[in-house]
């Protein structure tokens, strides 16, 4: 994990050169932070995207205007997006960023219907990864 180069995404230029990248892999990871400091809604502020080489920030923010280039790659069925708790991650896309998701595997709801003891990402980290995830 050490070694995956991590890129952050902030200009439309890298935003495009990231959608490039992701319509070449057969599935990748997402997780959204979203700002709510003073807002009624809040809105979506940084993505997080993994693929399985390299890892990805976007600042959703600088870019917000243009999220929607992602669309080609999200509403791909031929590859996979892979969230953990997506329910609020999903309507943040389609709310704040104009991105669509088809072919999602929800990693909190496989969870769920597998009847594991916990359903957190950092359990499943642990279980099937060996990975301590620690957000402290």
């Amino acid at each position: 994990l050490a070694e995956t180069p991590c890129h952050w995404v902030s200009t439309v230029a890298e935003l495009e050169e990231l959608e490039e990248k992701l319509e070449g892999v057969p599935e990748f990871a997402v997780d959204l932070e979203q700002h709510g400091y003073r807002s009624f809604q809040g809105f979506g502020c940084l993505m997080q995207i993994s693929t399985r080489t390299e890892d990805f920030l976007v600042d959703s923010i600088e870019l917000r205007s243009h999220m929607h280039i992602l669309n080609r790659s999200f509403t791909d069925p031929k590859i996979v997006k892979v969230l953990h708790g997506a329910n609020s991650d999903i309507v943040w896309l389609q709310r704040d960023h104009g991105v669509y998701v088809v072919n999602m595997f929800d990693t909190g709801q496989a969870a769920r219907v597998l009847e594991f003891p916990s359903f957190s990402l950092a359990y499943l980290l642990k279980f099937f990864c060996d990975v301590n995830a620690d957000k402290k």
